[in-house]
């Protein structure tokens, strides 16, 4: 079996099982014992670098990140990668979602949010996953020019919706569901970031583990040499890869290994 170089780890309900919104400080252990040996530590998340880098704080300036879905990559606090949607059709999908009244809409350019606020009781379900640079806009001119993910929000469940954009936008965008309200769209996946940033530091998929609980994570799982997928995940998922309860005890299993 391939030596693990790298651990990449999605964040929601992998990490944060349940209602948890705090990681568990086993954590913050595991990753120090990781470095320790040699292993790198990525967080691999469909959230903005702001949320994230701010739930990870104790070791956020020792570990990387794959944020809004391989859309951008940050490696010693500097952005390594970007990989935007085309400007036309990023904006044509977002008008798309803005139209809706069943969906709220949240845009990414890597570094700021912008999001729709169609019904302020939607507020407390999205704002702990963008961060803390939001914009409230009323049209996509207010737009930028480089996005890297588009999302519709919708409270009912996003499920219901991803077939119709898969089959308007499935050619040309990657369209995925990334939690029972959340429909992520972009041009890369946590795979390509996660690929960019292997290729930053000489790592190969087959040196890599990686674990994910939803479909936006499946092209990372596909990609690594040991993936693993949560036991709560849906059944057409948790039929493709070795499950797991939590990451914590499978890497706690790694390190007794090493050390």
């Amino acid at each position: 079996m391939d030596e693990i170089r790298l651990i990449a780890c999605d964040v929601d309900g992998t990490l944060l099982q349940q209602g948890e919104t705090e990681l568990r400080p086993q954590l913050f252990e595991l990753i120090g014992r990781l470095a320790a040996q040699g292993v790198e530590f990525c967080v691999a998340s469909g959230r903005s670098y702001a949320s994230v880098r701010q739930l990870f704080g104790p070791v956020a300036g020792r570990i990387s990140f794959v944020c809004e879905n391989g859309g951008v990559v940050f490696r010693d606090g500097m952005l390594v990668a970007r990989q935007p949607l085309p400007a036309a059709e990023a904006r044509a999908v977002a008008a798309e979602i803005l139209q809706r009244e069943d969906c709220e809409l949240l845009v990414a350019d890597g570094e700021m949010c912008f999001m729709s606020d169609k019904d302020p009781r939607h507020r407390p379900f999205m704002l702990p996953y963008l961060g803390g640079k939001v914009q409230v806009i009323q049209s996509v001119d207010q737009l930028p020019d480089q996005v890297v993910k588009v999302t519709a929000f919708r409270e009912e469940g996003a499920a219901a919706i991803v077939e119709e954009f898969t089959a308007r936008w499935g050619a040309r965008l990657h369209v995925a569901l990334a939690g029972r309200r959340w429909m992520d769209i972009n041009t890369s996946t946590k795979a390509t970031g996660l690929a960019a940033l292997c290729g930053l530091v000489g790592i190969q998929p087959r040196e890599v583990m990686a674990f994910g609980d939803n479909f936006n994570d499946q092209a990372m799982l596909d990609w690594v040499g040991r993936p693993y997928i949560m036991r709560g995940a849906d059944p057409a998922l948790r039929a493709l890869y070795p499950a797991a309860d939590r990451p914590e005890p499978v890497i706690e299993a790694l390190l007794a290994a090493l050390e």
